[in-house]
């Protein structure tokens, strides 16, 4: 049973930002090929949609949005990398160790609120939201994975996924 949930705030940014946008280009667009003749926009629309959507998905990209994805024993949390060179991505400790979840190594879960100096230390990425899900494991050092983007509906129905096996 494989599920995909993609961050709610996520979303909404993405709505927010590209649906303007969406319609300016596609007026512009209609206003650069046609001169302002409503004739060919009309005969031609789904050339513009086309135009605008692509447009918009090459600029923003769908990279941006944080997902987790259940797969039967195993949780995969994605975050797409700000970072300003492949060395500090490849350093990245989310990526080498948060983002991957095994449920059956997992004692209990808590949403934590961590510091400056913890925020150096145990996850890479710089967050605008500062909340967390703590997994402390049955063998080894805790997991801290990036939640604050997530609605907090979705907050306790991953929780729940993760408790439940």
């Amino acid at each position: 049973m494989k599920k995909k949930i993609i961050a709610f705030y996520d979303l909404l940014f993405y709505a927010i930002i590209c649906g303007p946008l969406i319609v300016i280009s596609i007026l512009s667009l209609s206003l650069l090929v046609t001169k302002g003749t409503s004739e060919w926009i009309y005969k031609n629309w789904y050339v513009l949609v086309t135009f605008a959507v692509s447009f918009m998905l090459s600029i923003s990209g769908v990279n941006l949005f944080r997902y987790c994805i259940f797969n039967n024993n195993t949780m995969y949390f994605h975050y797409f990398p700000f970072t300003t060179s492949w060395e500090k991505a490849g350093n990245n400790i989310d990526a080498r160790w948060n983002q991957d979840v095994v449920i059956s190594e997992i004692k209990d879960i808590e949403i934590v609120k961590l510091t400056k100096e913890e925020k150096q230390t145990l996850v890479y990425y710089k967050h605008w939201l500062n909340k967390y899900l703590k997994i402390n494991l049955k063998y080894g050092n805790p997991k801290y994975i990036y939640v604050g983007n997530y609605s907090n509906y979705q907050i306790k129905k991953i929780i729940k996924m993760l408790e439940n096996k």
